[in-house]
């Protein structure tokens, strides 16, 4: 029998393993335990060369326990919840804390502050935590009337929320970016400017959505005395996609956006000089204990 050795795993090994179990995917584990999908799937190959299984079928839509992963999976299941609860009661016995944490994401674009999130969920395990993604007007309706703790989201989306009642918290910044099909003659630049975009065709994100995106685009334009022209609108970036595919406008967004996706299928070129900042927001009078925590996670200090 080969010897088994489980020194190299760690307890989030194996319940990342029953996180695949459970979604057969990599990217949604990833995403319930704030991993990047090639992280989930580093992890995941370290745990079947330690254990000398073979856990997983791997295909192109998703990932399926084998024969050696179902029963591993099975067994394992009562004892990672007996020893998450172990660690949940140590940590409430030793901080008097507890709690949940509801969190609002956009529906695309990357989590760029994921080594965040996965510091705060070592440091608290004893806080459980929910993640919602959704489009902008979504995330700021289930912030006002409390149904999030915390969303997170792009400067322009911002605009129309009152600094006397929201606190406004800025985590990175990065470029704005245009997205296009490859077929498009600007796609092959380094970089563009806004005076570039002059005759193209803008794929923009409709008011009831984004209520600030417009305006920002609007402003960008009107700097350089353009009026920018507009092909079509759609209730996020994300519905664009097919649009861009079929070469119908440009769309600008965070270089964020679409991450890894789409690589080969649509073209990004950054827009000389501009930057989005990518923040977390809150209310004010959100006393959520779990909330004070995470945001000191973030290098802030709520009541300071």
């Amino acid at each position: 029998m080969r010897e088994i050795n489980i020194y190299n795993l760690q307890l989030m090994d194996f319940e990342l393993f029953l996180n695949v179990a459970k979604y057969e995917s990599f990217t949604k584990a990833g995403e319930r335990m704030f991993m990047t999908q090639s992280r989930v799937s580093k992890r995941i190959s370290i745990m079947e060369d330690e254990l000398g299984l073979r856990l997983f079928i791997r295909n192109k839509r998703k990932v399926v326990l084998t024969p050696a992963g179902r029963i591993l999976a099975r067994r394992l299941r009562n004892i990672s919840d007996d020893i998450l609860n172990a660690i949940q009661e140590a940590h409430v016995a030793q901080t008097g804390m507890s709690g949940q944490l509801k969190l609002g994401l956009l529906e695309w674009g990357t989590i760029v502050f994921m080594d965040k999130l996965e510091e705060f969920r070592k440091n608290n395990p004893q806080i459980s935590i929910d993640i919602c993604r959704s489009n902008f007007s979504e995330l700021r309706n289930q912030l006002f009337f409390s149904r999030m703790d915390i969303i997170f989201s792009t400067s322009y989306d911002i605009c129309q929320l009152s600094e006397n009642e929201y606190l406004f918290i800025p985590l990175k910044e990065v470029s704005l970016v245009a997205y296009m099909s490859p077929k498009n003659p600007l796609s092959h630049r380094e970089s563009l400017t806004i005076n570039d975009l002059r005759s193209e065709p803008l794929l923009m994100v409709d008011r009831n959505s984004s209520s600030g995106y417009g305006e920002y685009i609007h402003g960008l334009f009107l700097k350089h005395n353009i009026h920018p022209l507009i092909s079509r609108y759609a209730h996020d970036g994300g519905a664009h996609i097919g649009n861009l595919l079929l070469n119908t406008g440009i769309l600008l967004a965070s270089e964020v956006f679409l991450a890894d996706s789409w690589q080969t299928q649509i073209s990004r070129v950054p827009i000389q000089d501009e930057t989005v900042t990518i923040l977390a927001v809150c209310k004010k009078q959100n006393n959520n204990p779990a909330l004070s925590k995470l945001l000191e996670t973030f290098g802030y200090n709520k009541t300071g």
